[in-house]
């Protein structure tokens, strides 16, 4: 799976579950009412389960997961890990 693949799976579920069309790769996510410690955890079940792998506890860093870039980043470097 490449970039734009991740991309394109990642943009689809953040914005269904935040509920918001706007969302792009670098919308701080933060700024969204919808984003939640609970999103974050439901995100980290969809990657683990959707791009088979493991999301480190290291990887837990809000950081990684404030915009879909970021996310994206992970994803990549996880599954080269692997």
């Amino acid at each position: 799976m490449n970039r734009d693949e991740i991309k394109e799976k990642l943009l689809e579920y953040v914005r269904e579950k935040l509920q918001s069309e706007e969302i792009t790769e670098t919308t701080q996510l933060e700024s969204i009412e919808e984003f939640s410690s609970i999103f974050v955890v439901e995100l980290i079940l969809f990657i683990e389960e959707n791009f088979e792998l493991e999301v480190s506890y290291e990887d837990y860093s809000m950081e990684n997961y404030s915009d879909v870039t970021s996310i994206i980043d992970l994803v990549i470097r996880n599954k080269e890990k692997s």
